[in-house]
């Protein structure tokens, strides 16, 4: 045997044990990586989950989680889109997190999780994902560290989030204590910075839709080379790219009819929304169908008696679970 044929064949030989310990890591990483548990009660999770358009199985039109924002119920913010949502023809849940969804996020994420689960569950197939602000980054926690939500949730329409934090939240110290989810959504956050040194934004086989305003008053930065609504891996929508001029604020962006057309493209088709396909009059009008003034819509419902988180001096400590970095084979990537 010549020298070039055995250094051929050792050559060979390396490639084949390289490939052979690579897959091997990459099928131990899928088995090792264990998804946090739920440290809330099974009773307190459950109660939280409702569902005004009930769930058939295997029956009707996808169902469709809504994900409310910091400061509301998911009573209020069902109320405050029903007349849009109804339109859509199809089974609507929601979760109630506690303290009015401003206390802290990585508990707040737990009641999702159990959410999502559950709905998917009753309804015999997967489902999908319409979330605003603190509700459209709540289902991005879930499903980077719970990967096998990928498997349950096609799309998550993702509105006015708070992706990357918002530089208009006032001064939190100890002088001036916050609500938790008010320090975890500031722009710098330990949480946030946590959750973006995650390989993936959109994780998953999901498929990410996100829609923002140049006009909100409340999450900001929403233009420039680093949208804090936008992720990677997103079809990302500035409302002011398809209606150039429109003024929509915070609350208004979910219920927008840039939204909506975003919203009603996602789900009916595979993969994110397009604004190609979008109706070529989804300008004419300012709010999505069933809504005739958004003032309206935010003073449809009566207020919840849930009171909100009471101020704490610091940012909630990062859990151990957030800070672990997530290989991306969990999600089917590598």
């Amino acid at each position: 045997m010549t020298f070039s044929i055995r250094r051929g064949l050792l050559a060979a030989s390396v490639l084949s044990l390289t490939a052979t310990a690579l897959f091997g890591q990459v099928a131990v990483a899928k088995k090792t990586y264990k998804e946090p548990r739920l440290t809330v009660s099974t009773q307190r999770l459950a109660a939280a989950l409702h569902c005004p358009v009930p769930l058939v199985r295997g029956k009707g039109k996808q169902p469709l989680m809504l994900v409310t924002g910091t400061g509301y119920t998911g009573a209020e913010a069902y109320a405050i889109g029903s007349a849009a949502l109804k339109t859509l023809g199809r089974p609507i849940c929601y979760v109630d997190f506690p303290y009015r969804t401003t206390g802290d996020i990585q508990i707040s994420t737990q009641y999702l999780v159990y959410g999502l689960r559950t709905m998917a569950q009753r309804a015999g197939r997967p489902i999908a994902v319409f979330g605003i602000s603190q509700g459209a980054l709540l289902p991005r926690i879930a499903l980077t560290y719970w990967p096998s939500l990928g498997k349950k949730v096609t799309d998550v329409i993702a509105v006015a989030g708070t992706q990357h934090g918002t530089t208009l939240i006032g001064e939190c110290s100890a002088a001036k204590p916050c609500m938790p989810a008010a320090w975890q959504q500031r722009a710098g956050s330990k949480l946030l910075k946590a959750i973006n040194s995650q390989r993936d934004e959109s994780p998953g086989p999901t498929a990410w839709t996100t829609v923002r305003s140049a006009t909100d008053e409340t999450v900001q930065p929403q233009t420039g080379p680093n949208p804090t609504s936008s992720l990677k891996g997103a079809s990302n929508i500035l409302i002011q790219s398809v209606c150039p001029g429109r003024k929509t604020g915070h609350i208004g962006s979910a219920l927008d009819s840039v939204t909506f057309a975003a919203a009603l493209d996602a789900l009916g088709h595979k993969g994110p929304a397009n604004v190609k396909r979008f109706p070529k009059n989804v300008c004419a009008s300012l709010l999505a169908p069933g809504l005739s003034s958004s003032a309206k819509a935010a003073g449809a419902f009566v207020p919840d008696p849930q009171t909100p988180a009471p101020p704490v001096p610091a940012e909630p400590r990062v859990q151990k679970w957030v800070s672990f970095l997530v290989p991306a084979v969990a999600w089917g990537r590598g």
